[in-house]
């Protein structure tokens, strides 16, 4: 005797979604072996510079994801074909053990939001002071970021002395230019860097009134705005960035522990359905032997 329907539509669900788990396990355990090898994507050059030793725990945070992905959606699918209760029971354990983990986790990291961002602050800090023009992978990455996010240094606005004007205050970088002009920001801060007049100006080689910005702040005084040059840190745009795209995460936190308890409820249920069969099943010889005897 096997499943009922709606044990049969519970076994093949179950079976898709895992099928589907296990694909995107797959998926990760490629992304994540393609950046331990190979160090060059642009999100992978960002994490290093705002995580300390990133370029060592993200790729084999990956891999495990996905190893720990590819493990629950095996037991899934064969637990739901084969019928194996045991299988089933390690399936709704370890889907519980990472619905505990999404939800502590965000609890987590909103309720240690303001350390979490100082301690980003201060390695961006660090990174910017010492390995800017002394680190060829840390240049490239930082020119990267404030290229591409419109920003230079690292965080406040115009008047802080931690956004543009943090090349001059405290990075190595600036202290190190001993032939040439003097350039007060790098290129990457600068609106139209393939523009040499443009670019003089923003870097502060010079500018049309001769005062050199932005070499004379902070503060920046209203007569002395210069318009070729990005001013906001990068930390405060990319904060600004993701506080607005915020609901992508949460949705992305909704649908996953939705898919996690979707597939505990289908253990439990699949775990009953095949109880229930193996009773009637012992029942059924149990009758036909009582019936022979």
């Amino acid at each position: 005797m096997g499943l009922t329907r709606c044990g049969r539509i519970v076994k093949y669900v179950m079976f898709s979604l895992n099928f589907l788990m296990f694909l995107s396990g797959c998926a990760l355990l490629g992304y994540g072996g393609y950046i331990k090898n190979n160090k060059e994507p642009p999100l992978f050059r960002i994490l290093t510079i705002i995580l300390d030793y990133v370029h060592l725990s993200f790729p084999w945070l990956l891999i495990m994801t996905a190893i720990v992905c590819i493990l629950v959606s095996f037991l899934g699918c064969c637990g739901a074909l084969k019928k194996i209760r045991g299988m089933l029971t390690m399936h709704f354990l370890l889907l519980v053990a990472l619905f505990i983990g999404v939800i502590v986790s965000g609890v987590l990291s909103f309720q240690y939001k303001q350390t979490i961002e100082s301690a980003i602050v201060l390695q961006l800090e660090s990174s910017l002071n010492s390995s800017y023009g002394m680190d060829d992978y840390v240049t490239k990455t930082w020119d990267t970021l404030q290229s591409t996010l419109h920003c230079c240094g690292v965080e406040g606005g115009e008047n802080s002395s931690f956004s543009w004007s943090y090349y001059k205050t405290s990075t190595t970088w600036f202290l190190n230019q001993r032939t040439g002009p003097v350039r007060y920001v790098p290129d990457s801060c600068c609106r139209y860097p393939r523009d040499l007049y443009n670019l003089t100006n923003c870097v502060g080689l010079r500018d049309r009134s001769g005062r050199l910005a932005p070499a004379g702040g902070p503060p920046v005084l209203p007569t002395m705005q210069n318009d070729q040059l990005f001013t906001q840190g990068c930390w405060t745009v990319l904060l600004s960035l993701l506080r607005n795209k915020i609901w992508m995460g949460m949705v992305l936190i909704t649908v996953s522990s939705s898919f996690m308890l979707i597939g505990m409820i289908l253990s439990v249920c699949l775990c009953k359905r095949i109880e229930e069969q193996i009773y009637e099943e012992d029942e059924e010889r149990f009758q036909n032997y009582t019936e022979i005897s």
